[in-house]
């Protein structure tokens, strides 16, 4: 099919067609990313602002087992080493978090609400490496934080050692009465020495705390909440959103079925583009067509440039003598290209026939204010007249514009657009004038066009943006 020159153009991959066209969705749908980063970014700000502060605050709880083979505390419940080393961690991090503990914080402190919620406010973390178990309390406010993980360690502590001290005075009592039963003849053995040294060695510990725990650091107020992050929640925020509407940007345009941009001609269908006409209101293009009102200044110095752009077209790279105007679908602005194209053609000196060749729905007709003929397009086709005797004048233009029309009522002789006819047509056509010009019909409607273009030196395609389909 012949067409117009194509302009040479740099290679490009597909991925950088691509990202190209990634990045085209984002300028294109730049206001619906940014309204979505506005908002959530708000969203976070006013969250961060209302929402209840939280503290944390924790205190360290060191524990020393004793040695698994010293005979001192047997039958003592106190936590002793074994070949497990993280053992008594785990075993005393369990002392932390139970159902006695929590009631006795809640007696002292007088903190209203339940022992479930008071238990889920605290944290328990055992350090087997460091022997450290960690008391993390969880509040509304920072003094009340650090209270909780305070109390929950002396509190532990405080019935550990309750236990302890029972434990210790029913040991030695038995101890005591074990020597006091011993003969005065045994009383230099060695197993009554030993009783009396271990004696001695409990004895030292009455009044004292569980020798296995103690607090090595004491929580204290935190000075910034623990959440909310403001930083953090409108970086999240952020993020989310741009991704959210980037997505939502790349999606609408992927999912839209029309062409937008120029670039989308330019690197993917890979059409040079010869003029741009400015959009026209509907009112100017009716007071056009009505004969009352030129076109503006900048339209018809459009299709000037669309003249000066075909010079070149040619099968000799001349101006071509056959010129197809075809559109995707109909309301893309064809049928005025083809009517001004041809004006301005002749106004500079040329012969030109303008035939209008979509038989389903004439329109050239209208636009000069030509009443319809029985003899047209159609007649010709069929043979039943020839080209001179359909010709009609366009108004105000003398013989330099003619119009070969249709009409409606010829648009059951669509089926004779065959190649040996149409051929045949042009051929007249060629003869009466040094460029012809076809308004064809739809491309993607109807086949009639493809008839048509066989025999066109060049083929111009009008695109309206935003309403052409890709």
């Amino acid at each position: 099919m012949p067409s117009v020159n194509p302009i040479s153009f740099d290679t490009q991959t597909s991925d950088q067609q691509g990202a190209g066209r990634y990045l085209n969705a984002l300028r294109e749908h730049w206001l619906l990313v940014t309204l979505l980063v506005s908002a959530a970014v708000g969203a976070a700000v006013l969250y961060s602002a209302t929402v209840e502060k939280r503290y944390e605050a924790q205190t360290d709880v060191l524990v020393t087992p004793v040695s698994a083979s010293d005979p001192t505390f047997v039958g003592i419940g106190l936590l002793r080493e074994s070949s497990d080393q993280s053992r008594s961690i785990l075993t005393a991090a369990r002392f932390v978090k139970t159902p006695q503990i929590a009631d006795a914080v809640l007696d002292r402190l007088g903190i209203e609400g339940s022992r479930e919620d008071l238990l889920d406010a605290v944290t328990v973390t055992p350090l087997g490496q460091s022997n450290i178990v960690t008391i993390q309390g969880e509040a509304s406010s920072p003094e009340l934080a650090a209270t909780i993980a305070n109390a929950f360690a002396e509190e532990m502590l405080a019935q550990r050692t309750a236990r302890f001290k029972e434990d210790l005075e029913l040991t030695i009592e038995r101890l005591r009465a074990r020597l006091a039963a011993t003969p005065a003849t045994d009383a230099a053995s060695i197993e009554v020495t030993a009783l009396r040294q271990r004696l001695g060695n409990l004895s030292g510990l009455v009044g004292g705390d569980d020798p296995t725990l103690q607090v090595t650091s004491a929580a204290v107020a935190p000075a910034v909440p623990v959440w909310p992050r403001p930083a953090l929640s409108i970086g999240i925020a952020l993020l989310a959103s741009l991704l959210l509407g980037s997505g939502l940007a790349i999606a609408l345009e992927l999912a839209n079925p029309k062409v937008t941009r120029e670039e989308e001609l330019l690197l993917e269908q890979r059409l040079p583009i010869l003029a741009r006409v400015p959009r026209m209101s509907k009112g100017v293009v009716q007071r056009y067509l009505a004969g009352r009102e030129q076109l503006p200044g900048d339209v018809r110095e459009a299709y000037r440039t669309l003249r000066a752009s075909l010079a070149l077209a040619g099968k000799e790279r001349e101006f071509p003598r056959t010129i197809l105007v075809a559109s995707a679908i109909p309301g893309e602005g064809k049928s005025m290209t083809s009517a001004n194209l041809a004006i301005t053609i002749a106004l500079a000196g040329q012969r030109v026939i303008l035939v209008d060749g979509d038989l389903r729905r004439p329109m050239i007709a209208t636009i000069f204010g030509v009443a319809a003929r029985p003899l047209g397009l159609g007649t010709v086709l069929a043979g039943k007249g020839n080209v001179r005797d359909a010709l009609v004048a366009a108004p105000g233009h003398g013989d330099e514009l003619r119009l070969l029309t249709a009409s409606p009522e010829q648009a059951h002789m669509v089926d004779l657009l065959d190649t040996a006819r149409v051929e045949r047509v042009f051929a007249q056509l060629r003869e009466q004038a040094d460029v012809v010009i076809v308004d064809s019909p739809p491309l993607t409607e109807v086949s009639d066009a493809l008839t048509l273009a066989d025999e066109a030196e060049a083929v111009l395609v009008a695109v309206r943006l935003g309403r052409s389909r890709r």
